[in-house]
């Protein structure tokens, strides 16, 4: 195996899947003691040539985060065309999407999980970065979020 040039060492942030992320807030608030952010919808394919499964996609979701100490929490809920997000949510309801790390190479990482059976199913890119999900049929047992921040 080539030699990791970067660690994977921490995981920065954790998906859920929720069908109303309104909902999914009161909740979360409740038992954590402190508020969400706002709630944000993702950007338009225009900025973030956002592709599923190899083709453009109008795909979106609202998002809401909860900055934990360690961690990030963050609730998703697809709306708009084809997404990971979407396509999770029909297949298995409300849950845990997956967990994410930042990276400092999106492309080598890539090739990183390329050389393991790993391929990247949705990506694009967010005002400051880009992603990618991993798809969710891989030997790791969960689809991974690669996150790259400018």
């Amino acid at each position: 195996m080539k030699e990791n040039k970067e660690e994977l060492t921490r995981v920065t942030q954790v998906g859920i899947i929720v069908k109303n992320i309104e909902e999914s807030i009161k909740a979360w608030e409740k038992l954590l003691g402190m508020k969400a952010s706002q709630i944000v919808k993702t950007e338009p394919l225009e900025k973030t040539k956002m592709k599923y499964r190899g083709k453009f996609s109008e795909g979106r979701a609202k998002l809401a985060f909860f900055q934990l100490e360690n961690i990030t929490i963050e609730l998703i809920e697809p709306i708009g065309g084809p997404s990971t997000w979407k396509d999770f949510l029909e297949k298995h309801g409300e849950g845990i999407h997956h967990i994410a790390f930042n990276i400092k190479s999106m492309e080598a990482m890539k090739e990183r999980l390329k050389e393991i059976n790993v391929l990247v199913e949705q990506e694009g890119k967010f005002t400051g970065g880009a992603y990618a999900y991993t798809s969710p049929n891989n030997p790791l047992g969960i689809i991974i979020e690669l996150l790259t921040h400018q």
